[in-house]
């Protein structure tokens, strides 16, 4: 066994030793700034990478979803819908210069069937406007084309471009004559006028008959244009 005196001269060794350490320390880490490094690779696991979407069923309402309305921040129970929201939240256009114009060819307009899912079992969807509390994705509806097969009511806007007004149309299946007007306008986009000094602009269908353009045909089961018109005659 080491007399007292070497376990004396040993600890002071040791004392030298740890205050050089300590020594070392102060002076490199003391008033010093963290020195920048560079990190390659994933810094977790992409497992917990979560994004913020919009989803349907249970994975959308524990996770990362989009709030679009004032309803969805109460996170109601899981077998229930949010009520109708009476705020909207993620207000934003859709321009070159906010948000990005939206892209003609991958716009599609979809219609579904709301007391149906994707799986073809019943449902009932209250709340049209907070898609991650939905039960299930619900079903497209379909409608026959003329060939007899069922079409799922998605696609694209039948869109036509005006390079003169710089702007987009949509190709019209239906016209309401009682709605609809045909105009002429001039090269700056103002509704001409005519002799009198009377805007070029008139409903296809009018209650007077003297001022309609269109007419109804029983016997034909549809509509007719006039075919003749004569200046200066009643």
């Amino acid at each position: 066994m080491a007399t007292l005196n070497e376990q004396v001269r040993e600890l002071q060794a040791r004392i030298k030793t740890l205050e050089s350490k300590i020594n070392d320390l102060s002076t490199n880490t003391e008033e010093k700034y963290t020195k920048p490094n560079t990190q390659a690779g994933n810094i977790r696991s992409p497992s917990f990478n979560l994004p913020v979407d919009t989803k349907s069923g249970l994975g959308g309402m524990l996770g990362n979803a989009v709030l679009w309305n004032n309803t969805e921040s109460r996170i109601p129970r899981i077998d229930q819908q949010p009520s109708a929201p009476t705020i909207g939240y993620n207000k934003h256009s859709h321009s070159r210069y906010s948000g990005g114009a939206l892209i003609k060819d991958s716009l599609e307009i979809v219609e579904y069937d709301w007391t149906k899912a994707y799986d073809g079992s019943a449902q009932s969807i209250t709340n049209k406007h907070s898609q991650q509390f939905f039960p299930k994705t619900p079903m497209i509806k379909t409608e026959t084309n003329t060939n007899g097969e069922e079409i799922d009511k998605i696609g694209q806007l039948d869109l036509v471009f005006n390079p003169d007004t710089q702007s987009w149309g949509v190709a019209a299946y239906e016209i309401d004559v009682k709605k609809c007007y045909l105009i002429e306008r001039d090269v700056n986009g103002v509704i001409a006028l005519d002799s009198k000094g009377q805007q070029k602009r008139s409903l296809l269908w009018n209650e007077n008959g003297l001022k309609n353009s269109i007419i109804w045909d029983e016997s034909g089961n549809c509509w007719r244009l006039f075919a003749i018109y004569s200046p200066g005659e009643e």
